[in-house]
């Protein structure tokens, strides 16, 4: 290299090293103006420092109440000021370290940066400029780190001793820049935190005020889960309340109703009563690989299996219970219950804290899972005493009834009771005509059913019934033929045996008259086929009487008309044709629609005893008035003509009484005489209290369903 190259190589080397320390401020300095953790921010700071300034080690120092603490170091072990984990124990470390110390000291309370010579200063008195002793072989660079004032920490540098003055002014400069970021990050921190602060106060203030809303233990327990969630940070959060010496859940966060028989609600009403017996907190945390979080602690004996069986249950990566003792605590949370006697001291519930993922401030949790249980403990326990006293619901109606009887309040009082007095004076003096109703249609008087006779299959119809409207037939008429294969099997098989043994009579006949008489065996010959004949007239009787029983069978398959009227039966062709059947199946119905017709009335039977009471008191024949649903303007009128003695099923009424009335078709019109017409009925009973009238309803559900 020549000379003429040197300037120019030095001054490039100055422009890269300034390019650095730039570099290395404006990353500091971005830093320090975001939301980094700390250890982040410091760790970041140290390094950037230590290799820029090419040191041997660094360390930067918090003031705390206690003290200056070590918040992070780069190779701290090389200035003989600690030692490693695997090296021996020295007394001597020990006193460079203390002598350190109050170096550290000193320069924090002096809040300026300082350059401190190897092995300068004394170690008893302190040196001319009265700082105590650099017990190191390193040029300590150290530089306050202050905030409005107010020392918070020292940064601190340990460079090697042989460098130019002027290069120390430059590093303690570049230092002094690092300090004052340092400084802006701790009071953004400050400020962050301070925020934090209002913001948390303003949730717990929002909290309080909730659950002091009101005095009733479910609505308290129900604020405290849900508002309590919110204000902790967890996932789910469960409130048991002591109900004599049990401790059920009484509400869940995000849940309207609890499941008492499921296995998580049991499990946490398990662990919540051992907890409570054991009157401390329950902290259990199954995370260790977040930088502050803490690993869990071993769990007691007595709680190790309940613990394990809810873990069961649950996904929960932090679980707590915190017992809530009304007491316990004063405003400031200091613990004061030895100042309490053991009746105020009686644990009122506890709450459960779920939280399903990692957490990475299980302190900040913690801090406001006691403020909550504080809290709840205080407003539970109210509400709790509240609920316990005396004839409580009676005061509550005596306090709403004392309002109605104030001076002002009389005159308005007294006009209410009296129109209250006459509306029950109304209803039970008052008659009214009391009337049953139910469900009903008009029918023909004369129906008759055409059923199966037999086992078989439907082999033909007659037309009236492939019609698809109402058609005329007359009794005896045909309607449906049906086919048995076994029976036909039958009566083939019978007048095949009766055919083979009229013959076989016929052949005997002609041998015994074809007996040759010199045959000296024509005697037995004869006496032979008379006997074979007589056994034959008896098999042919015998098959006669069979084939005359399947001619009669045989006729039951053709199903007749019982009466002369209509088919009722809608579709019947479509419903019946090639359909198997079976003996006593109803195929079709036939009704005279031109004969006499009745009303049919599915009378519920919880008021059929109003019916025959009132054919008792009043006239069998009671009046009925119905309307048609499909005329609902005519009212028409009938009586009953008969209470059927037995209680069947109908449709959506349950179990009904049939009730038929008597009808003067002639008032209705034809068209509209159609079987099975829906009507809306009333039968009348007699009068009654217009109260029963409107009520009998509720009274007999109130009979039936609260009384009995």
């Amino acid at each position: 290299m020549t000379s003429h190259d040197s300037p120019a190589t030095e001054s490039a080397a100055y422009d890269e090293t300034w390019r650095e320390i730039e570099d290395v401020v404006q990353e500091v300095t971005r830093q320090s103006r975001a939301a980094v953790p700390a250890d982040r921010f410091f760790s970041a700071l140290l390094e950037s420092s230590v290799r820029t300034l090419a040191a041997t080690s660094g360390a930067i120092w918090l003031r705390h109440p206690d003290g200056l603490r070590l918040e992070h170091q780069v190779n701290l072990v090389r200035t003989g000021l600690v030692t490693g984990p695997d090296a021996d124990h020295s007394p001597d470390i020990e006193q460079r370290a203390a002598q350190h110390f109050r170096l550290l000291d000193r320069v924090s309370r002096q809040a300026e940066c300082r350059a401190v010579s190897p092995q300068s200063g004394s170690a008893s008195a302190g040196s001319a400029d009265g700082l105590p002793q650099n017990p190191t072989d390193f040029l300590l660079l150290l530089c306050p780190v202050a905030v409005d004032n107010r020392v918070l920490g020292v940064l601190e540098l340990f460079q090697r001793p042989n460098v130019s003055p002027g290069a120390v002014q430059g590093f303690l400069r570049f230092l002094g820049a690092l300090a004052e970021l340092a400084a802006d990050f701790l009071r953004n921190s400050q400020l962050r935190d301070l925020q934090d602060r209002a913001a948390l106060w303003s949730q717990f203030e929002q909290f309080s005020e909730r659950v002091h809303e009101g005095l009733d233990v479910e609505q308290i327990a129900s604020s405290i889960s849900n508002d309590g969630r919110h204000l902790i940070g967890c996932d789910r959060l469960t409130v048991a309340v002591r109900k004599g010496s049990k401790f059920p859940v009484v509400a869940v966060s995000g849940l309207d109703s609890i499941d008492r028989r499921s296995n998580v609600v049991r499990a946490a009403q398990e662990l919540i009563h051992r907890v409570i017996v054991t009157r401390e907190p329950f902290w259990y945390q199954d995370v260790a690989e977040e930088d502050d979080a803490q690993p869990h602690v071993d769990i007691a004996p007595q709680l190790d299996d309940v613990v394990h069986r809810y873990l069961d249950e649950s996904p929960a990566r932090l679980l707590a219970v915190f017992p809530l003792i009304p007491g316990n605590h004063s405003a400031d949370g200091t613990d004061v219950s030895h100042l309490h006697s053991s009746r105020n001291t009686q644990p009122v519930g506890a709450i459960l804290i779920e939280r399903f993922e990692g957490v990475s401030n299980s302190s900040l949790i913690r801090h406001r899972s006691e403020v909550v249980a504080r809290q709840s403990a205080s407003t539970l326990g109210n509400a709790l005493q509240h609920s316990n006293l005396p004839f409580l619901p009676l005061l509550r109606l005596l306090g709403r009834v004392s309002w109605y009887l104030r001076l002002q309040q009389l005159p308005k009082s007294t006009l209410v009771l009296g129109i209250l007095a006459a509306i029950l004076a109304a209803l039970v003096l008052v008659p009214a005509d009391f009337t049953v109703e139910g469900q009903g249609e008009l029918q023909p008087a004369i129906r008759r059913g055409v059923f199966a006779s037999s086992d078989g299959v439907v082999a033909s119809l007659t037309p009236a019934l492939a019609a698809n409207e109402p058609t005329a037939v007359a009794k005896g008429e045909t309607l449906i033929e049906l086919s048995n294969t076994e029976f036909d099997f039958e009566l083939t098989r019978v007048l095949g045996e009766l055919r083979t043994a009229q013959q076989s009579l016929i052949t005997k006949k002609v041998e015994r008259l074809n007996v040759d008489d010199t045959d000296p065996n024509w005697q037995s010959q004869l006496e032979k086929l008379s006997a074979e004949e007589k056994e034959l007239e008896v098999s042919i009787t015998s098959l006669d009487a069979q084939l005359k029983v399947l001619r009669h069978q045989q006729q039951e398959l053709i199903l007749t008309s019982p009466i002369d009227g209509q088919i009722l039966t809608w579709e019947a062709a479509r419903i019946l044709e090639n359909r198997p059947v079976r003996r006593g199946d109803l195929l079709v119905e036939v009704a005279d629609v031109a004969g006499p017709w009745v009303l049919e009335i599915q009378v519920p039977d919880q008021n059929i005893g109003f019916v025959n009471a009132a054919r008792r008191e009043l006239k069998p024949d009671l009046d009925v008035s119905f309307i048609l649903a499909t005329d609902p303007k005519a009212t028409w009128h009938g009586t009953v003509r008969d209470v059927a003695s037995d209680t069947r099923s109908h449709g959506d009424i349950g179990p009904a009484v049939l009730v038929t009335v008597e009808i003067d078709r002639g008032q209705i019109h034809e068209d509209q005489l159609r079987p099975g017409t829906t009507v809306i009925p009333h039968i009348h009973t007699g009068e009654r209290s217009i109260g029963f009238v409107w009520f009998h309803e509720l009274i007999h559900t109130i009979r039936t369903k609260v009384l009995f």
